[in-house]
C-alpha cells in the first residue's frame, strides 16, 4: 500500500494551540497562536451637548467589546462643579453599554466630562446655560405733579431683555383724569418703555394711582392732579387804572410753554386772550385794563389750560369825573355862607352820582353827601362858616360816595366876624 504523502495537522487545547506538520514531497505547514481581545472604552456621548442650566441630562458610555466576568467599572469626572456625575458606574458582564444621569445647576459653564476605563479616557463637552425669565422691575413717572392738558410720560423696566414677539404690561388708572392704554408693549430684546399718561380735566384736585401689572408682579406710582390757579392782584380797582392777574401751574409748565386762555366777562376790564406761562416756569403774571364807564362792575376773569377752566372776581368802580369847582367867596367871613359849583366831564348815568363832602376844619360845614341827578353835568352846594379867633385855612374835600376816591380839593380861609 502506497503512502499518502500529507499527515493530518493536530490542533491541542492545553494553553497555546500546537500545530504539528510533517513535511513530505517538498510540501511544508506552519505553526499559529491567537492572542485574547482586550476591551476598552470606545467613548462617551451625551443626550445633549448645551442644555438650560438646572436641566437633566444623559450620558452614555460604550465599550470596544463585551464587558469582562464582574462588569466593568468606568470613573466618571466633571470639570464644573455645576455639572455632577456619579464617580463610577458599572457596565454590567456582558453588556457594551451604560447610560448614567448627569445633574446641572442654572450657572453657565462649558464643562468637560472624563470617562475612564482600564487606563484609557473618552471625554465630551457639556455647555451650560442661563436662561433668565424678564420680570417686571420698576416703574416710575416723570412727574409726581400733574395738571390737565398736559401727559405725563410712564416708565417701566424689566429685569431682563423681553422675548422674540415682545412683553405686554398690563396698565390701569385708578382715576378717569389720569387716562393710561390697556397695556405698553416691551419690545423684544428691550428691557425699558415709555408710554404716555393723559390727563383730563378734573373739579378739583385729585389723587391717582398708576398701575403697572406683569406675571403676578404689581409696580405702582402715585400721581396728584392738581389745578390751574388764577387770582387778581387787587379786589378793586378806580375804572381806569390797571390790575393784575397770576396764573399758575402745579408743575413746571413743558417745553413751549404753557399757552393759558384768558377771558373776561365785562367790557370795563380787559385782557389779552392768552398767556403764556415758560417753560419750566410755574406761574405767569398778566395785566387787567380797566375803563372808567359807569357803572361799578363786578368782572369775572376766566383763565382754561387743557380743559380745565378757573375764574377769579375783581371790582371795577366807576366814579365821576369832576373837571372843575369853583366857590364864591374864597375868603369868608365868620358866619357867612359860601355858594359852590362844580362840572363833571360828562352827564351823570342813570341813577346819577353821589358825592362825598368833608370839611378839614370844623369852622367850615359841609353838606355830607351831593346827589348829582342822572343825565345831568353840574352840581351846586353851600358852605357854612362858624367862629374862628384868626383867619383858618380850611380845605374841603370831595370824593365818590360810593368807592371813596377822591375827586376834587377846595382852599378856604375864614376870618373873625
Amino acid at each position: 500500500m502506497q503512502l499518502n504523502p500529507f499527515r493530518v495537522v493536530t490542533r491541542r487545547a492545553a494553553g497555546a494551540a500546537l500545530l504539528a506538520c510533517l513535511i513530505v514531497s517538498g510540501c511544508d505547514n506552519s505553526t499559529a497562536t491567537t492572542a485574547p481581545t482586550v476591551v476598552t472604552l470606545a467613548g462617551v456621548v451625551l443626550s445633549s451637548s448645551s442644555v438650560a442650566g438646572g436641566t437633566a441630562v444623559t450620558g452614555i458610555l460604550t465599550l470596544t467589546g463585551i464587558a469582562p466576568a464582574g462588569g466593568a467599572a468606568v470613573t466618571l469626572a466633571s470639570s464644573s462643579a455645576s455639572v455632577t456625575v456619579p464617580p463610577t458606574v458599572t457596565i454590567p458582564e456582558g453588556s457594551n453599554s451604560l447610560s448614567f444621569a448627569i445633574a446641572t445647576t442654572a450657572v453657565a459653564a462649558t464643562t468637560t466630562i472624563t470617562a475612564t476605563y482600564a487606563g484609557a479616557n473618552q471625554t465630551t463637552t457639556l455647555v451650560t446655560t442661563v436662561v433668565t425669565v424678564p420680570a417686571l422691575q420698576t416703574f416710575f413717572l416723570s412727574a409726581a405733579v400733574a395738571v390737565a392738558g398736559v401727559p405725563v410720560q410712564g416708565t417701566i423696566t424689566l429685569t431682563a431683555p423681553a422675548p422674540a414677539g415682545g412683553l405686554s404690561v398690563s396698565l390701569a388708572s385708578s382715576t378717569p383724569a389720569a387716562v393710561v392704554p390697556a397695556t405698553v408693549v416691551v419690545s423684544s430684546g428691550n428691557t425699558i418703555q415709555t408710554f404716555p399718561i393723559n390727563i383730563a380735566p378734573s373739579p378739583a384736585a385729585t389723587a391717582a394711582t398708576i398701575t403697572a401689572t406683569y406675571s403676578g408682579a404689581v409696580r405702582t406710582a402715585a400721581l396728584t392732579i392738581g389745578q390751574l390757579a388764577l387770582s387778581i392782584g387787587l379786589a378793586s380797582v378806580p375804572g381806569g387804572l390797571p390790575d393784575t392777574g397770576l396764573v399758575s401751574l402745579p408743575t413746571p409748565a413743558p417745553d413751549g410753554g404753557a399757552l393759558i386762555a384768558l377771558a373776561s366777562s365785562a367790557p370795563q376790564a380787559i385782557v389779552a386772550s392768552s398767556v403764556t406761562i415758560p417753560a419750566g416756569a410755574s406761574s405767569q403774571t398778566f395785566t387787567i385794563a380797566t375803563l372808567a364807564a359807569p357803572p361799578t362792575t363786578t368782572a369775572t376773569i376766566t383763565a382754561t389750560y387743557g380743559g380745565s377752566s378757573q375764574t377769579a372776581t375783581f371790582t371795577v368802580l366807576a366814579y365821576p369825573n369832576v373837571v372843575a369847582v369853583s366857590c364864591t367867596p374864597t375868603t369868608a367871613t365868620a358866619g357867612t355862607t359860601v355858594q359852590c359849583t362844580g362840572t363833571l366831564a360828562s352827564p351823570a348815568p342813570a341813577g346819577g352820582w353821589r358825592l362825598a363832602l368833608a370839611s378839614s376844619d370844623a369852622s367850615v360845614t359841609a353838606p355830607a353827601v351831593v346827589a348829582v341827578p342822572a343825565s345831568t353835568q353840574s352840581f351846586q352846594f353851600s358852605l357854612a362858616t362858624g367862629p374862628v379867633s384868626s383867619l383858618t385855612s380850611v380845605v374841603v374835600r370831595i370824593s365818590d360816595a360810593q368807592s371813596g376816591i377822591s375827586l376834587w380839593s377846595i382852599g378856604l380861609s375864614v376870618s373873625p366876624s
